[in-house]
């Protein structure tokens, strides 16, 4: 399969909203991409672009929102420790939630994913789209393109601490950063012949205010050399037609989703310098 330009999306919890800068920018300019693949946060703007909405309307939608309420951020930190990543898979792996709340958040993030992606299957999408999760059981990469869009991207978007794991074809699946937080191999293996790369991870010295904020950090620690080899592998394909663009949002905490306009922004003035170089690529 062949495609001329692949966008690919990173995670980063609530600073992934600066992919949304960075796709108005693409707009702006007139570019728009032939394939989109997205880790987490990635996976859920990049399933919001792919099935049409309206970004810059959908981010004062949820600006108006209590987002930190939706995705069960009220919690103390101590509650929210206690949530431990093998108290869900252990949980999940014997039939069960470790707990009610945990089951209702789920079940509320399934329902907010499922409206926003309007019902579409990705089979259905005018852009070809797919989400990179991971295997909690096996450790493996699994790449969804098919099937309901939420229950993918909500595989995809699984943040062990805060959502527990997610039964998807048969596999306990969870938040793809574990094996892959910038898929820019899979759109080279799929034969782009330019790819843009976002990456949101914070730079120096994080912030760790919540678990999760811990968790996002491990993922970067761990998959550093991980991230490292597929870029290489990346490169090796495409040479200067790949480009990876870092939006500054260090500042910003993964939890932070009362900070979406400073994370749209970031993205933008990152983008924008990019777009005459990215235009002549293509």
């Amino acid at each position: 399969m062949g495609h001329r330009f692949a966008l690919v999306l990173g995670g980063g919890g609530a600073r992934g909203f600066a992919h949304v800068g960075v796709i108005l920018e693409l707009l702006r300019a007139g570019i728009e991409p032939d394939l989109v693949l997205g880790t987490s946060m990635g996976a859920i703007v990049g399933g919001f672009y792919a099935v049409g909405q309206d970004l810059e309307r959908l981010v004062r939608v949820l600006e108006a929102l209590d987002l930190n309420r939706l995705f069960g951020i009220t919690t103390s930190y101590r509650r929210l420790l206690e949530r431990v990543v093998i108290q869900s898979i252990l949980g999940h792996i014997h039939g069960h939630y470790p707990t009610e709340e945990e089951r209702r958040l789920l079940a509320q993030f399934r329902e907010f994913l499922r409206l926003l992606c309007k019902g579409k299957r990705f089979e259905e999408l005018d852009i070809p789209f797919g989400v990179i999760a991971a295997d909690i059981v096996t450790g493996e990469q699994v790449i969804i393109r098919k099937g309901p869009l939420h229950e993918g991207i909500l595989a995809s978007a699984a943040l062990p601490g805060v959502l527990p794991p997610v039964p998807l074809d048969g596999r306990l699946l969870i938040d793809g950063g574990a094996v892959n937080n910038l898929p820019v191999d899979v759109a080279a293996e799929w034969g782009a012949e330019v790819v843009l790369g976002v990456l949101v991870r914070s730079r120096g010295r994080p912030d760790l205010r919540t678990p999760a904020d811990v968790i996002l950090q491990t993922y970067n620690v761990t998959s550093r050399e991980l991230l490292h080899t597929k870029v290489s592998r990346a490169r090796e394909r495409l040479g200067e037609r790949l480009l990876i663009v870092h939006p500054d949002v260090s500042d910003i905490g993964a939890l932070e989703f009362g900070r979406i306009a400073e994370a749209v922004a970031a993205g933008r003035r990152a983008m924008a310098p990019l777009v005459g170089r990215l235009r002549a690529l293509l």
